[in-house]
């Protein structure tokens, strides 16, 4: 297998994601909501990576069903249902419902990815499902793509990757071609091994605890919580791999 981690979505052309298996990760938060979203018994989610695509969806689908969740510079977005913090996303909130969702960075990444074979959300929560999802398809080309922050690296994203990359490592060996990126953030990840302490003291996460999100910087960085891992097909996430652990 050839892995290749990009850091920013801006690192990754729509010809690179063309026919492989991607990876996508936003640890604060799009990809830890996602995950939490489909515990919590969302029907699907539909990504779009602005806002005005998002309002004009929401006269196509049925209102009383449809939530409108996601946020800008961390905090909700005007009209919206709900933010980006997982610890909305109760089932009480979503169960069986759909969800449009809009962030910064993690939907912006999975619009980038479009051309890929498949896409998968990753994280802490679900980190040894999503490898163990793409060990099981055994893809010749796989990609980790960190959403990064406003166009910068993400420490926590880099973090999670690498463990990523670790893990898959761990099960290929020589079979497994990196590239610097991936090389790079498996090495960061085999020193920075409190979880908790990468996402708190990270840029991204010191800037949502000044907006009072401690309680989402500990959610998040629980490693291997759940066993979902979210599949994007067709712009909508709406399939889930399970039980992989």
């Amino acid at each position: 297998m050839e892995l290749c981690l990009y850091t920013k979505p801006s690192e990754f052309a729509e010809s690179r994601a063309k026919g492989r298996h991607v990876v996508i990760i936003d640890v604060l938060r799009a990809s830890s909501t996602i995950v939490q979203a489909y515990e919590s018994g969302v029907d699907r989610i539909i990504p779009v990576a602005r806002v005005e695509d998002a309002a004009k969806l929401v006269p196509t689908l049925d209102r009383k069903t449809t939530l409108l969740g996601g946020e800008r510079e961390g905090q909700k977005i005007e009209g919206f249902d709900l933010g980006n913090s997982p610890l909305e996303y109760t089932r009480e909130a979503v169960e069986g419902k759909t969800l449009i969702f809009s962030t910064s960075n993690g939907t912006t990444a999975i619009a980038q990815s479009a051309p890929a074979e498949t896409i998968r959300v990753g994280s802490f929560l679900n980190l040894s499902a999503t490898v163990a999802s793409v060990l099981e398809q055994a893809p010749r080309e796989a990609a980790i793509l960190c959403s990064g922050n406003l166009g910068q690296l993400s420490l926590e994203d880099f973090v999670c990757g690498g463990l990523m990359v670790r893990r898959i490592e761990r099960d290929l060996g020589p079979a497994l071609e990196l590239n610097d990126g991936a090389a790079a953030a498996r090495t960061l990840a085999g020193s920075m091994t409190d979880i908790a302490d990468v996402v708190r003291n990270s840029t991204h996460g010191r800037y949502l605890a000044s907006l009072g999100f401690v309680d989402d910087l500990e959610f998040c960085s629980r490693l291997d919580a759940y066993d979902s891992v979210p599949i994007v097909a067709e712009g909508r996430i709406c399939g889930q791999v399970a039980n992989h652990r």
